[in-house]
């Protein structure tokens, strides 16, 4: 204890702001998930209106894009509307004649305006404004159905206090002292947004590597230069760590980094879904139950990861936004996640960029 008491020495305001904000978030989280009640589950053998596979992954994944922009393509490619093209680990997609875009849930259309805004192709291969654009129309349509709370006026208070704690923890160590505030700022929202991509995405190519584990019932998915990225972006976020050391002090490095932990974790846990969207999940884990003891595991054999199948169909679709495809739907999702992260975070110093 008096070697942490050593260690921590002028820093007790940022050591206390980082309990308070730990607390706060654990029993917050804890709150949020005693008041969703539980139901038992029936098999349902067909999914529940309003509730598309791009609403499901949505749900099923609490809030993030990647699942639900993925199944969201292959239910556009079932109704003819798209072509999915895979070449390697690249996908590119191609608009399809004539419009059909009537048949189009609204996140979908939604997607699809943006996506093909100008052009009838799309592909997969870079962070660019136009995915997020689309990943920004693609989430407020999702929005609009009312099935999920980010609780943002829940999270704001301890955001306000991590950032007087991280800025405390900085000046004392002298941090911006070296060089100008600019530069230091752009250090840190670099770390951040390179810890953050790799927080969301590092579980899909760790699930990858365990599918090669002996007992593994998962097809083994080939690596891909999403999962080099992955690994790519976990050393930046590290070497962003260090390089703040350097600047100022390890007590401040490892503050700040703690900060960066704990809101990156549990912004995602505290997002829940509202009471319709209790609902909707209930009924769309039933159709789940169906789907996982019928037809996940045809799905996931059948379809090999190398190469996009020629017939897609709305259980495909489903069996993507659930989890249930381990084979080429997780390829999938696992080759494109890393992009629709990148351009969530990086999005607009991309668009400045350019």
């Amino acid at each position: 204890m008096s070697a942490f008491n050593n260690f921590v020495t002028g820093y007790e305001l940022a050591v206390l702001a980082f309990l308070f904000v730990l607390v706060y978030f654990f029993l917050a989280a804890v709150l949020l998930r005693i008041s969703a009640p539980e139901s038992v589950l029936v098999a349902r053998y067909e999914p529940p209106p309003k509730a598309s596979p791009a609403v499901a992954g949505w749900l099923f994944e609490s809030g993030e894009m990647p699942r639900a922009m993925a199944a969201a393509v292959v239910n556009m490619a079932s109704k003819g509307y798209l072509k999915i093209e895979q070449n390697g680990d690249l996908y590119s997609l191609t608009q399809l004649g004539p419009d059909v875009s009537l048949l189009l849930e609204p996140e979908e259309d939604a997607l699809a305006r943006t996506l093909f805004k100008g052009y009838d192709c799309f592909d997969f291969d870079d962070p660019t404004p136009q995915l997020k654009d689309a990943i920004k129309a693609f989430h407020t349509a999702l929005k609009n159905t009312g099935y999920f709370s980010e609780h943002i006026a829940v999270s704001l208070p301890v955001w306000i206090l991590s950032s007087l704690g991280v800025c405390f923890a900085l000046i004392r160590g002298h941090y911006w002292d070296h060089g100008n505030g600019r530069g230091s700022a752009t250090l840190l929202a670099l770390t951040f947004g390179c810890f953050i991509v790799a927080v969301r995405t590092i579980p899909n190519t760790l699930e990858k590597i365990a599918s090669y584990f002996p007992g593994s019932t998962a097809p083994e998915r080939p690596w891909s230069g999403a999962d080099s990225r992955c690994f790519t972006l976990v050393v930046a976020a590290l070497g962003g760590v260090l390089l703040i050391a350097m600047l100022s002090t390890p007590v401040a490095a490892v503050l700040t980094a703690a900060f960066m932990v704990v809101n990156a974790i549990f912004y995602h846990q505290l997002q829940g879904p509202t009471a319709a969207g209790r609902k909707i999940i209930a009924q769309l884990a039933e159709y789940r139950k169906f789907l996982a003891e019928v037809d996940a595991d045809r799905i996931t054999r059948m379809n090999p990861c190398q190469k996009t199948p020629s017939a897609l169909d709305q259980k495909s679709a489903y069996a993507l936004a659930f989890h249930l495809d381990l084979g080429w739907g997780e390829q999938f999702v696992t080759s494109i996640a890393d992009l629709i992260e990148y351009a969530e975070v990086f999005g607009s110093t991309k668009r400045e960029q350019t």
